[in-house]
């Protein structure tokens, strides 16, 4: 076989890096970028946390009623990640989660199929 030709396949290797981890994702907020990609930032949603609650001491030492309550009045949008992707690849991620969409929309939670190892990958060529 000749030196210059392909392997005849080829091994990926997923690798978690040092800041891998695992979201909960309720919405995106995001546009286009002067240089033409698109910038998604992903986002969880909560109830505000309060600053400071104030709370009755009871003589037999448990607690009473709140007193007194600071801090945001709404809700928090946490901003988890930024992604800046290209059209390609925004695409690409676009037909996974659609297809993804679709397979659970095709099946009842009974024979939903489970994520393993031969999970789909998508991966802009």
């Amino acid at each position: 076989m000749p030196d210059n030709l392909p392997p005849p396949s080829i091994k990926f290797h997923y690798i978690k890096a040092n800041l891998f981890r695992v979201i909960h994702v309720d919405g995106a907020i995001g546009g286009i970028t002067p240089n033409r990609g698109i910038f998604v930032s992903l986002f969880s949603e909560r109830s505000a946390l309060p600053k400071m609650i104030e709370q009755e001491l009871l003589p037999n030492g448990t607690l009473g009623e709140e007193k007194t309550r600071e801090g945001k009045e709404g809700l928090v949008r946490d901003m988890e990640i930024g992604v800046m992707l290209s059209v390609d690849v925004a695409q690409k991620i676009a037909e996974f989660l659609n297809n993804q969409v679709k397979i659970l929309k095709q099946s009842s939670p009974e024979t939903a199929p489970v994520s393993d190892a031969s999970e789909e990958e998508t991966k802009v060529q």
